[in-house]
């Protein structure tokens, strides 16, 4: 079976860790980025802004409707999403596939739709829209009826779509009315991940909090800096790894700034940690949560979005509200001094994860969809609109 596998860009390692369980489940997995070199040309070593029309045109429509957030938001404009569906029908016609997977809607088949088309989502417009406003992140999208009108259309056109969370899938539901029978609750799973069976030690264990977050400010290291300072009081021996693009302001006495690193430097620190804190403000999904679960890590996160039906409170972890260091600090304090019940939760987040996720079984619950798949079928419901 030929699968077109639709993305925009790495996705965290979504998308090779996708491609990889369907082509290791025996699909022909053909990968087309249709955002790739609309704004930028490419080359070995730079980024060059794209001086075609094409590219002058998405910059002026995304700086019109989306101002100083262009940058972020610039392919939720309509033009863009006309422009990208557009490369999408090409690759439809090039491949010729048995089928088609696409990763999120910012765009939507258009002529081409002799396969059945499949969604993969982890957000939607309607959840971005309610972000409240706050400083130094991206503004919530404002409503653009004219985007969400195509949104709605590919929504209601998929022979199905597949949710990373029942969050998500509540909103396809609610927010679209996407018949619940179409939405199927897929999950993901680690990118990084213990090589071998894993036996860390407590001795090998350091009094350390681990924070991974590609934005800081978005993931909320602010709020941990300043909780990190109640920690300490505590726990004098304590110390803070930040894994991040971006450094933070200032770094209290005890914090490492790490920067960001690859699998293999990030994995060391995932055995060597004590506890996992994410205290994000805004979280489409989390994958980096279940990596820690993976290395048997508790997790203390806010409560937010997807996060519930990742972490379950009191028994994987503990859940807190965003924006309150004092909390995070207080959930902090309490697994360093009770060692021995912060690897419990750690172990029972590790025993979740095999049960609940990871890309195998994403892949597989994706497969019970697609294969029996064809023009004029029906799909077979598999979890709906329900958290896995």
């Amino acid at each position: 079976m030929r699968l077109l596998y639709l993305h925009y860009g790495p996705q965290s390692g979504v998308t090779a860790a996708v491609s990889r369980a369907l082509s290791a489940a025996g699909l022909d997995v053909v990968p087309a980025n249709p955002t790739e070199r609309v704004l930028w040309r490419l080359r070995p070593g730079s980024r060059l802004p794209n001086p075609r029309p094409a590219a002058l045109r998405a910059f002026a429509e995304a700086l019109l409707r989306h101002g100083r957030a262009w940058k972020d938001y610039w392919v939720h404009t309509p033009w863009a999403f006309d422009h990208l569906s557009g490369v999408a029908d090409e690759a439809l016609r090039r491949v010729r596939p048995d089928a088609v997977l696409q990763a999120g809607v910012l765009f939507g088949p258009g002529g081409a739709r002799a396969a059945p088309y499949h969604l993969y989502v982890d957000h939607t417009r309607a959840i971005v829209e309610r972000y409240e406003r706050a400083p130094r992140l991206p503004p919530p999208l404002a409503p653009d009826p004219e985007w969400r009108a195509r949104e709605a259309r590919v929504y209601r056109d998929a022979a199905a779509i597949f949710s990373m969370s029942g969050f998500a899938a509540r909103s396809l539901v609610e927010d679209y009315g996407v018949d619940p029978g179409r939405v199927h609750v897929v999950g993901a799973g680690p990118n990084v991940a213990p090589v071998a069976p894993l036996a860390a030690r407590e001795e090998d264990r350091e009094p350390a909090i681990l924070f991974v977050g590609r934005s800081f400010e978005a993931k909320g290291g602010p709020d941990l800096v300043a909780a990190f300072g109640a920690v300490r009081r505590a726990h004098p021996r304590a110390t803070l790894w930040i894994v991040s693009q971006d450094r933070p302001a200032r770094l209290p006495e005890g914090a490492i700034f790490h920067g960001p690193l690859g699998p293999d430097a990030l994995a060391a620190l995932y055995a060597r940690a004590t506890i996992f804190a994410l205290p994000t403000l805004r979280e489409a999904f989390g994958l980096v949560l279940l990596e820690a679960m993976a290395f048997a890590l508790p997790v203390v996160a806010t409560g937010i979005e997807a996060i519930p039906e990742i972490v379950a409170h009191g028994r994987t972890g503990l859940l807190v509200p965003p924006r309150d260091p004092a909390a995070l600090a207080d959930a902090c304090a309490a697994l360093l001094s009770d060692r021995a019940g912060a690897r419990r939760l750690g172990e029972a987040g590790r025993e979740r994860l095999l049960e609940r996720f990871g890309w195998d079984r994403t892949a597989a619950r994706m497969l019970g969809v697609l294969r029996p798949a064809r023009p004029g079928e029906r799909t077979t419901p598999s979890d709906g609109a329900q958290a896995g």
